[in-house]
Order: C-alpha cells, then sequence, then structure tokens
C-alpha cells in the first residue's frame, strides 16, 4: 500500500520521442520496486536540461507542476 514517487532528471528526453527505446532509467527503477513489491508508482520527470538555460527552465517548471498535482491527489 505503498505510493513511490520517482523524480528523474535527465540531459536528454528519454520519456517520448526518438530516444524512448533508450530509456533504462526508469524501467529499471520500476523493476527493483516491483520485486520490492512496489507498484504505486509515480514519477516525474526533469528532462532535455542539456538543451540550455530555457528548455531547464521549461523542464522545472513542468516538473514543479507535476509534483504539485500529486501533493493534491494525495491530500
Amino acid at each position: 500500500g505503498k505510493k513511490v514517487i520517482l523524480v528523474l532528471g535527465r540531459g536528454g528526453v528519454y520519456s517520448e520521442g526518438p530516444m524512448k527505446a533508450m530509456e533504462h532509467q526508469e524501467t529499471y527503477l520500476r523493476a527493483v520496486l516491483g520485486f520490492l513489491g512496489l507498484t504505486d508508482v509515480e514519477v516525474i520527470y526533469i528532462e532535455g536540461v542539456a538543451f540550455g538555460p530555457e528548455k531547464t527552465a521549461e523542464a522545472l517548471s513542468a516538473a514543479t507542476e507535476r509534483a504539485h498535482s500529486i501533493a493534491q491527489k494525495a491530500a
């Protein structure tokens, strides 16, 4: 009955698009957590930070919004 929140920071974008097949971070963590019996997993992505300050700001803003959304659901 435990909820897990993963905050994944990446220089590139692996959650969607052409690099999705190269995503191993979330896949691995979900497998390990599932082995431990933790299957209720929410993910907050901070992606594309290697693409400059503007993309970093966008990624942080999106991650903050996602975190607030998760917190509101839990309240």
